[in-house]
């Protein structure tokens, strides 16, 4: 019985594996590499201008939403950490308000 190398999983849970010297790999990671390699691929391209965004086709719009949503997330992610950090370092909530141009209130709300 072979196992996936990258996730461990046996034949037994995933079915066929991709199998290579000493390398082993499940369609579930397969998926989850090909889902990695576009949008890296996608996150290289320039994004479109907003006036260039009503004349692209469905497919590419949808294409690039899956790379947008993964820059927001990881810059959303690197914003929470830096405020832990400096609320950590005992800076309040109204510094940090206004590095981010609201309110105390509103950061407090969404990082706190």
């Amino acid at each position: 019985m072979l196992n996936c190398s990258f996730c461990g999983s046996s034949t037994d849970n995933v079915g066929a594996m991709l199998a290579g010297p000493d390398v082993n790999i499940c369609g579930k990671c397969i998926a989850v590499g090909v889902r990695t390699i576009e949008t890296r691929d996608a996150l290289e391209e320039p994004l479109p201008r907003p006036e260039e965004l009503s004349t692209s086709d469905d497919e590419l719009l949808l294409s690039q939403m899956a790379a947008t949503s993964a820059v927001v997330d990881k810059s959303r992610n690197h914003l929470q950490l830096q405020i832990v950090e400096l609320r950590s370092r005992g800076l309040g909530w109204g510094v940090i308000g206004a590095a981010l141009g609201v309110s105390h209130q509103i950061a407090q709300e969404r990082f706190g």
